[in-house]
């Protein structure tokens, strides 16, 4: 089964209304380095370049087994609270 990562990038604002105003964006991708590059080029990130977010890294990373697990997992991590995003991001950087 091929191998997925759920993601969540550390990012700010950069619109002059929200300068510097932090963002967690979560996504999934089969090759966590190559998206964050197209994250911060703008390519095919409609999200960030719509909303003007700079992004400065990934925060956090889990490897999931197959499309649809990671998708799955993908969603449920966008539904948490922010408290407990950042709970996830703090377990995976220590």
């Amino acid at each position: 089964m091929k191998k997925y990562f759920v993601y969540i990038i550390d990012a700010i604002r950069t619109s002059r209304k929200n300068l510097n105003c932090k963002v967690y964006y979560t996504g999934f991708t089969d090759n966590p380095h190559r998206r964050l590059t197209e994250h911060r080029k703008h390519i095919k990130s409609n999200f960030m370049t719509r909303w003007k977010i700079l992004p400065r890294g990934i925060a956090y990373l889990e490897e999931v087994d197959g499309y649809f697990n990671a998708l799955k997992r993908e969603k449920e991590i966008k539904r948490l609270p922010l408290k407990k995003k950042i709970e996830l991001i703090n377990i995976y950087q220590h």
